[in-house]
């Protein structure tokens, strides 16, 4: 497709889930004392940004174009035409919003696992 378009897409996307990561990693250091709590609190914090990013999945296509990340980081000569401007950048964000929920889900998922198991262990 646009290879500047899905770039500036995983880019924009990639650096607010980075933010997220280290409010949590913040978060989950706080609670190193306990850490069964730190991985529960990881694992929940992985699920509060995986359904953000699946909301804003959904609502991609209604995003207006030109208020998107992606699109003004794209130089002016990289950018589609404004007919199929809305379809190509809304596609693009859509795609990479879908992965890196499947991602953040995956982590989610590990964590909350780790923190039964830890927590079963230091119990016992």
């Amino acid at each position: 497709m646009h290879a500047p378009v899905e770039t500036n897409a995983w880019i924009s996307v990639a650096r607010g889930c980075g933010f997220a990561g280290l409010a949590t990693v913040c978060g989950m250091v706080g609670l190193s004392f306990d850490p069964p709590q730190a991985l529960k609190f990881g694992g929940y914090s992985a699920l509060i940004t995986t359904s953000i990013l699946l909301l804003m999945a959904w609502r991609a296509p209604d995003v207006r174009y030109s208020r998107t990340e992606t699109w003004i980081m794209l130089d002016k000569d990289e950018r589609p035409p404004r007919p199929i401007a809305q379809s190509v950048i809304s596609r693009a964000r859509q795609r990479v919003l879908y992965w890196f929920a499947n991602v953040t889900a995956k982590i989610a998922v590990l964590m909350l696992a780790g923190s039964l198991g830890l927590g079963a262990l230091v119990s016992s």
